[in-house]
């Protein structure tokens, strides 16, 4: 493993790093782990395999069977469709014979379409009929056997089907790139941690709901990836119409009076309130570099221009970033323009309040790492990231988590084939490492925000609940929606929670379902027509009414061995040992150079 580009704590051009040694190493993780489970559910592989190929056996065999039944089919519809035009002739024929007296052709018509009806009926009657009973008969037993081969195929396969569960893709996440080290739940520690030491808004928003969310840390530093069901109220604009009809009377040149008839489409529209739901991925990320930093940026696009494009770009959008310059200077604004100006350009974040600090994050490393994460169109998903930063609360809006399930039901990876079951273990596990991975590329790419490490943080010793209310939301969020939304509700439901109570590893939270009653209603409105008189134009509309309705719910949490320690709690434990002078140097080394050299002057002052 090429130690320039990793080397167990921090990640160096995580572009390229991905490339060369996270996206193999993550496959091997996977296969590996995927290995472990068939080994541990000890089933057949080959017996399955042997199974599946009967099964396709047997497909086939019944799909050969099902197109001779439908040939025979289609031919005894296309047999009866001639003995219904047979009688019809004959019928006709009959009765232009008694109609119009002897002639020879009708009782040729006739004869003819007789015979042809008895051979035809004799046909269908003698050999499709029977035929398509033996067919269907044979139809009959093979998916018979296919249904009983089946479960079959599932029963061999049930022991590892069984062993699927959340939390395996972050277990092979871990221990692909333990760097960013995922939680096995975000727990109201983690939640205190980044409201209290980092600022973090944990002000409950009635307009998002946590759909997914997965904490963790990168050396200490806390972070947390969700998913929010998020609601806006927005307008929406109803449209109505009505046909009027009148009639004018006018002389023509030759002075004769002519009635006309006049019609008009008479149209009206109403604006009313209308709620919109959507849903948003995104990462938080908690770190003290740059801590009074405040900028945002959107996304390029780079992805999507060659070169000579980017260039262009880069120098019409040059020319406008120094006249912000040069009316900054006038306006007692500090904003300068950085030498670099296609990371000046790409990335923006023009709209920064603290030029030392942007640059003191945005070094001429960072710089190129993000140009090339930016730029890239092959390795990873280009510049398709929102970034804001708020003093030492990071967010970053990867698009591509907008399409890729981060929470995939264990239910997903169930099948009856072995290979099958292999290919979307492995497949989505890949999948799920690069969506996380290019998730934090941004924050990787920033080489201070792995150096930099917190502060010790002296966390309360009760909580008012075991897991944050993001896990109590996610939770809830996964139950069936029906079960917390009013009777009334006709609109998706916004799930909000609260804790009652917590204890003996259980919390018991309120969950608020927020949704709006739909009533059709008419609006009439006053048009003029022209005919000269005013109508009324009817406009159907939809009012939302909003609803909610709370439910109590039990969270069992369940409490695994302990994990090993994160850097804080190492930091923490050490300053503990100073506090009883019992400090060693094996502890020093636990958090690196920077925290030991914290400790040794801690320890002259003790």
């Amino acid at each position: 493993m090429p130690e320039t580009l990793y080397d167990k704590e921090y990640v160096y051009e995580p572009l390229l790093a991905y490339d060369k040694i996270f996206k193999e190493e993550h496959h091997k993780n996977t296969t590996a782990f995927f290995d472990d489970l068939v080994k541990k559910s000890k089933i057949n592989t080959e017996e399955n395999k042997l199974t599946n190929k009967e099964l396709v056996a047997l497909d086939k065999k019944r799909n050969a069977v099902l197109k001779k039944i439908n040939n025979q089919s289609a031919l005894k519809g296309f047999l009866i469709f001639l003995l219904i035009a047979f009688v019809v002739v004959i019928g006709v024929s009959i009765y232009m014979w008694v109609d119009s007296g002897y002639h020879y052709i009708q009782p040729i018509l006739i004869g003819v379409s007789v015979i042809l009806f008895v051979l035809f009926l004799l046909l269908i009657i003698k050999k499709i009929k029977p035929k398509l009973v033996i067919l269907k008969g044979e139809k009959a037993v093979l998916d018979k056997k296919y249904k009983e081969t089946l479960e079959l195929a599932w029963a061999q396969m049930a022991p590892l089907n069984n062993l699927f569960t959340y939390g395996q893709n972050t277990a092979i996440f871990r221990k692909t790139l333990p760097l960013i080290d995922l939680d096995k739940m975000f727990d109201s520690k983690r939640l205190d941690y980044m409201v209290a030491k980092f600022g973090l808004n944990s002000t409950p928003d009635l307009d998002r709901s946590a759909l997914y969310v997965q904490s963790g840390d990168i050396n200490g530093n806390p972070f947390y990836i969700a998913r929010d069901l998020v609601h806006q109220l927005g307008t929406k604009t109803y449209t109505g119409s009505i046909v009027i009809h009148w009639t004018t009377v006018s002389t023509d040149s030759k002075g004769r009076a002519r009635t006309v008839h006049h019609s008009q489409t008479l149209t009206a529209t109403v604006v009313k309130p209308c709620p919109y739901y959507h849903e948003s991925p995104y990462i938080v990320y908690a770190n003290e570099a740059a801590p009074d930093l405040i900028f945002s940026r959107e996304d390029s696009n780079a992805e999507h221009m060659e070169e000579k494009e980017i260039d262009k770009f880069v120098k019409k959008q040059s020319k406008k970033l120094r006249k912000k310059q040069e009316k900054g200077l006038k306006t007692g604004s500090n904003y300068t323009v950085m030498g670099n100006t296609e990371f000046e350009v790409l990335f923006g974040g023009a709209n920064r309040n603290n030029e030392v600090q942007f640059r003191l994050l945005f070094t001429a490393l960072a710089q190129k790492q993000l140009l090339q994460l930016m730029k890239d169109k092959k390795i990873g998903f280009g510049d398709n990231f929102d970034f804001r930063k708020h003093q030492m609360i990071n967010v970053v809006f990867p698009e591509h988590l907008q399409s890729f399930d981060l929470n995939v039901s264990p239910s997903y990876f169930k099948d009856y084939n072995i290979d099958e079951i292999e290919k979307k273990f492995i497949d989505y596990n890949n999948s799920y490492f690069k969506a996380i991975y290019f998730g934090f590329a941004p924050i990787l790419s920033i080489p201070l925000y792995q150096h930099q490490k917190p502060h010790e943080y002296i966390y309360k010793d009760k909580y008012n609940s075991y897991v944050s209310f993001y896990e109590h939301e996610q939770v809830a969020n996964m139950m069936n929606e029906t079960q917390f939304k009013h009777p009334l509700s006709k609109t998706r439901n916004i799930l909000k929670t609260s804790t009652v109570k917590s204890g003996n590893h259980c919390d018991t939270v309120k969950v608020t379902a927020y949704g709006y009653d739909a009533i059709p209603r008419t609006d009439y409105i006053s048009k003029m027509g022209g005919d000269g008189r005013m109508h009324m134009v009817p406009v159907n509309w939809v009012e939302y009414i909003s609803v909610s309705q709370d439910t109590n719910v039990d969270i069992n949490v369940l409490v695994e061995d302990k994990k090993p320690e994160s850097y804080n709690e190492k930091i923490r434990a050490i300053f503990e040992k100073f506090q009883d002078r019992q400090v060693t140097t094996d502890d020093m080394v636990k958090v690196g150079p920077f925290i030991a050299y914290i400790a040794s002057k801690t320890k002259d002052v003790i």
